[in-house]
């Protein structure tokens, strides 16, 4: 039986936090040699679910970096929209990763 909508985005968000943890020690070329997409799909919750990361080379704005993006998501209003939680990291070849802004985030399309 499913639990609560607030149980389900407490325990994607810590899967997300934990992915963009472990992605945080990758290099820049590593980072630039991630597949585009590598979706898994999970049960959060009692919900299905799935985890994909999107790797954005050069994307708006961030010319020269690499984007990151660490998206939970589950299907939602039977299958026309979908819930999400999004993490992201910038990796440059000159400056330590950070943390994707909001607007990195929506500029990628989330």
């Amino acid at each position: 039986m499913p639990t609560s909508k607030g149980a389900y985005i407490e325990a994607a968000t810590r899967l997300v936090e934990a992915r963009v943890k472990a992605l945080s020690d990758l290099s820049f070329s590593q980072a630039a040699a991630l597949p585009e997409t590598d979706s898994a799909k999970f049960v959060i919750e009692g919900m299905a679910s799935s985890i994909t990361t999107f790797r954005y080379s050069d994307a708006y704005a961030i010319e020269g970096r690499v984007l990151v993006v660490v998206l939970a998501a589950r299907p939602t209003l039977l299958g026309i929209a979908a819930q999400h939680i999004e993490r992201g990291l910038v990796f440059s070849p000159y400056e330590a990763v950070r943390p994707a802004t909001q607007l990195e985030l929506q500029n990628s399309g989330g």
